[in-house]
């Protein structure tokens, strides 16, 4: 007799977990924690972007440099307003050090998108696409 109840039992609680398991999934939408709305990037957001490189790099670094300088370019061929400066790792570390402690730098180039105050919207690193920036532009 109570072999037979063993498993009969075992069914019961495996069916009131999955009772509660489904009850528990069907929570309305407003309990979860709501997330901040996305921030949006308009078109004058953007004021300045420093485009960091290297002067004295292997061949790898210095095709992605450039090939991330020609897709920054492209991307900004409709956005004559957005000034550009371009420094170097290698060359000019005093300039670079005030974005470095805005984000740190983990693949060159490091494109940073900085608004109107001087404050960082956007930071993209390594092999940029032009699609990439005009994202971040709006």
């Amino acid at each position: 007799m109570k072999r037979e109840s063993y498993p009969f039992g075992m069914v019961l609680v495996a069916l009131f977990t999955l009772v509660l398991l489904g009850v528990g999934c069907q929570q309305p939408a407003a309990a979860a924690p709501e997330k901040p709305p996305a921030a949006k990037v308009s078109k004058s957001k953007i004021a300045k972007i420093v485009f960091i490189g290297k002067q004295d790099a292997c061949d790898c670094t210095r095709k992605r440099v450039d090939d991330a300088y020609a897709e920054l370019q492209s991307a900004l061929a409709s956005h004559k307003d957005i000034t550009v400066e371009r420094i170097r790792v290698d060359t000019d570390s005093a300039q670079v050090e005030p974005y470095r402690k805005l984000r740190a730098i983990m693949v060159l180039p490091a494109i940073y998108l900085l608004d109107k105050s001087g404050k960082l919207v956007e930071m993209l690193q390594g092999e940029v696409k032009s699609e990439q920036v005009k994202k971040v532009l709006g």
